[in-house]
């Protein structure tokens, strides 16, 4: 069975596959624009282990007199798993709606006895981010961050936008994002063109490497394998993960725009 920190680990590297931009803005800023809803199922082969949701609302908030929309992330493990080892992740951002530059994001985290909240203040135009989080020591700190800085969501429309059937196999993408706060280098590497089968249908897909700091988690470099829609939404379709510890997958079980089935 999983522990805590393994559950908790699970989560980060699920949230990893929506981070990947070359930081180069993009000109159409159409899902950003409306209510998305994405559900995933968590499993370790015929068992479940958590699910997760992706939602994003199509109502303008305003913060630093700029123009904003919100995207959640919600993530909790399920059945036996979250009896004897719970945990429960949200994650939301505040994008620039001209940018999707982040202004604020928050992070509440309940994993096991552990606990954390934290709320982050980006003032892009001064390359600071003001990290406010009660568990933290000190409980307020301020970072340096480079100019375009991307947290865990906004770099997800970034990477939506981009043409991805037009990179060649080998070809990469890099990313340096704000999470828990520190700064990581992501590496996003094209590695073919398939079909995957899904609870939603066979649907051809971009098939592709995630590659994460150094850690004691995975087996291999080449250890996570994501599955992007090879079509106008181009949605993470499928993720497997080889842990130490066994085979991971995350699979897409549901998609709705504006409130109606998109597939």
């Amino acid at each position: 069975m999983l522990n805590t920190t393994v559950t908790a680990k699970i989560k980060w590297y699920f949230i990893s596959l929506l981070i990947i931009t070359n930081g180069s803005f993009a000109q159409d800023l159409s899902f950003l624009n409306q209510s998305e809803l994405l559900d995933y199922r968590i499993h370790l082969g015929f068992i479940n282990a958590a699910s997760a949701t992706v939602k994003s609302s199509p109502n303008i908030t305003f913060l630093q007199s700029t123009p904003t929309r919100k995207i959640e992330i919600e993530g909790k493990t399920v059945g036996i798993l979250h009896v004897f080892s719970p945990v429960i992740d949200y994650w939301s951002a505040n994008l620039a709606i001209e940018t999707r530059l982040p202004l604020k994001t928050e992070m509440r985290k309940i994993e096991g006895r552990y606990k954390k909240n934290e709320v982050v203040i980006f003032d892009q135009s001064q390359g600071l981010a003001k990290i406010y989080s009660p568990q933290n020591t000190p409980i307020n700190k301020t970072v340096p961050i480079s100019k375009g800085m991307m947290d865990i969501i906004g770099g997800y429309f970034f990477l939506r936008d981009k043409n991805l059937t037009q990179m060649r196999v080998g070809q990469s993408l890099s990313a340096k994002i704000l999470f828990d706060g520190t700064i990581y280098d992501i590496l996003f590497i094209v590695k073919g063109f398939e079909t995957v089968d899904g609870k939603l249908g066979a649907k051809k897909c971009i098939r592709t490497s995630l590659v994460l700091p150094k850690n004691n988690m995975f087996k291999d470099e080449d250890a996570i394998r994501l599955w992007i829609s090879q079509d106008k939404y181009q949605i993470p379709f499928k993720m497997e993960v080889n842990l130490k510890i066994g085979f991971l997958s995350i699979d897409l079980e549901n998609y709705m725009i504006q409130g109606k089935s998109a597939y």
